[in-house]
């Protein structure tokens, strides 16, 4: 196989053929945790430089990931234009091991919200999507901007994937932003406390947040009424009793909402399906 072939069928998601004879990779046809994984990438501090974020270049799922993702990324180390060091593999608690490259940090405009992107993170995310073969076959060109990932926190026993059951009660969520990013340690600590005070409390990590639920119910947690609105069984009610647990906490503080009279309105805690864990798919 010539070094720049394209790999075949090159999925986005899935399994992908192995990457053994991938070779340099090269630009629009033209010469160019912790989670288990490489690279020199650890878990940044933030400071006032904002919240690290890192471009996602490819994801790979089944029982040879770690392999193959890990060809791909020798592969990107040895592409022109690419710093090497700022190229790491995480294999992570989904299923899928994934290619990151770079760390950018980025704050939040307190006017317009809007987050600040640097000339470098644009230059490398074009860079990043152009590397191809001479046929103009992308490899990279479902990369994204995510959050820096980071290891997850907790007993392994309490995360939510491991409870029985259909639902539990979400009583708290921790989301990162520019001055907080510690959010699966919070989530992990709440869910320890919580344990102490004689709750069944779970921690669940997804991309985006942590979240920490409290019991586990069966099908028959939530009713059925006439008027065609579900409602929760008594043994959820008396949870939500709970001076604890009565309401959603985000980051710590209880969660409101507007209530359209210029006021706000606590969000009480509610039943989230249980996310069982899966096996990976072959």
């Amino acid at each position: 196989m010539n070094p720049r072939q394209s790999l075949r069928g090159l999925p986005a998601r899935r399994d992908l053929a192995p990457a053994a004879a991938l070779g340099l990779l090269v630009v629009a046809g033209c010469a160019a945790g912790t989670n288990k994984g490489s690279g020199g990438q650890t878990a940044p501090r933030f400071g006032s430089k904002g919240a690290p974020w890192t471009i996602q270049c490819l994801e790979v799922q089944g029982p040879a990931r770690m392999q193959q993702i890990e060809q791909f990324a020798q592969s990107l180390r040895r592409t022109t234009g690419i710093r090497p060091k700022d190229v790491f593999v995480r294999d992570e608690a989904d299923g899928f091991a994934r290619l990151y490259y770079g760390t950018y940090y980025r704050r939040t405009d307190p006017k317009t919200r809007k987050r600040s992107t640097s000339p470098q993170l644009l230059s490398d995310m074009e860079l990043i999507k152009q590397l191809g073969n001479e046929t103009g076959q992308r490899y990279f060109g479902g990369a994204l901007l995510v959050r820096m990932p980071t290891p997850d926190a907790g007993k392994p026993e309490w995360a939510l994937t491991r409870a029985a059951g259909v639902y539990s009660l979400q009583v708290a969520v921790f989301e990162p932003n520019d001055d907080f990013w510690e959010q699966k340690q919070a989530a992990a600590q709440y869910c320890g406390f919580l344990r102490k005070k004689g709750y069944e409390a779970y921690y669940h990590h997804a991309s985006a947040s942590s979240m920490v639920t409290v019991g586990s119910f069966g099908p028959e947690a939530v009713l059925k009424n006439p008027t065609g609105l579900p409602s929760y069984s008594n043994k959820v009610l008396a949870l939500q009793r709970d001076d604890l647990l009565k309401y959603n906490l985000l980051n710590g503080a209880v969660y409101s909402i507007l209530d359209g009279k210029g006021g706000r309105t606590p969000v009480p805690s509610r039943l989230v399906e249980i996310p069982h864990k899966t096996s990976p798919q072959p």
